[in-house]
């Protein structure tokens, strides 16, 4: 048996983005339907009969919105009588606390083709060779379900303590390796938006990512989707190619030339770029075509900053210097001399 795992489709309003003029979407949202109809197609060719879907189909928690869910709704009936669709739900998915919750996804209890698994609930699939496939969606109670549950392939929604998040950084989280690999050999997750695989002896776990990049904090992610092979615990990384990318080049002097013309070739193709200079390069001729972020050392030793002024006017002049938006100039403001506060305080009592 061969199955597709897609996972944090995100499908949402994203009214703040430009129009595609090819469908009238809105950018992000005409991406993920690209890409949901690029996945779908590939397994059809290559006679894929079952697709995962592993959390986060919904992006808004508490709002539904019209367009995305008819984008849904319009995927499973195009594709619904050649492909056998098993949803569960993500953290995304939910409104709600605790057993408090409901699931955005209730509107595809009987569409057909489309096995839904809410967050009340877990679903064993048996295949031809008698292996078990554990399903088991985002809830409360999940981390006891995730431990005491027994099978060769889990497909879940969580974060785990190992995995990385699209900075680098990993946080410590309810699970770990150690709580899986003796109830399972394949593991495959959604929740974590960054692509990845971590490995032991006997045991493997794949992040599948998130369908499309949703921001700058996925830039220069190749995203995919994954296909099992149960016969053979294969499993291979599809690229998918449907969206819009964020590009983000460094320039320096001795790159320059090559560095701008991969940010032509990528905003020809409609992705977004970003360019940053490290160094001081001369981009007068092309600053008004791309998004350049001066990331330069400068010299601050001399740009109104006095011993003589107050602590609140050092901090107004650094924030002046290091060009930060007005909008934010208070949020950075306050959490300074929260820290400064904090900090004289605990001077005062050693």
């Amino acid at each position: 048996m061969k199955f597709a795992v897609i996972a944090d489709i995100h499908l949402s309003k994203y009214g703040q983005d430009k129009i595609e003029d090819e469908s009238n979407l809105p950018e992000r949202l005409h991406s993920i339907k690209t890409c949901l109809y690029e996945v779908a197609e590939f397994c059809k060719q290559n006679e894929i009969k079952t697709l995962v879907m592993a959390g986060d189909v919904l992006h808004g928690k508490s709002v539904i919105y019209a367009i995305a869910e008819n984008i849904m709704l319009d995927f499973f009936k195009d594709f619904g009588k050649d492909i056998q669709f098993y949803v569960i739900d993500g953290n995304h998915d939910l409104s709600g606390k605790g057993e408090d919750v409901v699931s955005g996804l209730r509107s595809l209890e009987h569409v057909p083709g489309v096995n839904w698994i809410n967050f009340n609930s877990q679903y064993t699939l048996t295949t031809l060779k008698g292996d078990k496939i554990a399903f088991i969606p985002y809830s409360y109670n999940m981390v006891e379900k995730i431990k005491n549950t027994k099978a060769k392939i889990l497909i879940s929604h969580f974060g785990l303590s190992e995995g990385q998040l699209n900075s680098g950084m990993s946080i410590v989280s309810d699970l770990a390796i150690k709580d899986l690999d003796k109830n399972y050999e394949l593991v495959i997750l959604g929740h974590y938006h960054k692509p990845q695989e971590i490995q032991k002896a006997g045991f493997r776990l794949f992040y599948t990512g998130s369908l499309v990049e949703l921001d700058w904090g996925e830039k220069n992610e190749q995203k995919r989707f994954l296909v099992v092979d149960t016969d053979t615990m294969v499993v291979d990384s599809i690229p998918i190619n449907s969206y819009r990318k964020h590009i983000e080049i460094k320039i320096n002097k001795e790159n320059k030339t090559e560095a701008l013309k991969l940010a032509k070739i990528s905003k020809d193709a409609g992705d977004h770029v970003k360019i940053i200079m490290d160094e001081m390069v001369d981009l007068k001729d092309v600053e008004n075509d791309f998004n350049i972020v001066d990331k330069t050392q400068k010299d601050i030793t001399d740009r109104g900053i006095s011993s003589s002024m107050s602590t609140v006017d050092k901090l107004a002049r650094f924030l002046e210097i290091k060009q930060i938006p007005e909008e934010m100039k208070v949020y950075y403001m306050d959490a300074a001399m929260q820290i400064i506060n904090k900090c004289e305080a605990n001077n005062a009592t050693l």
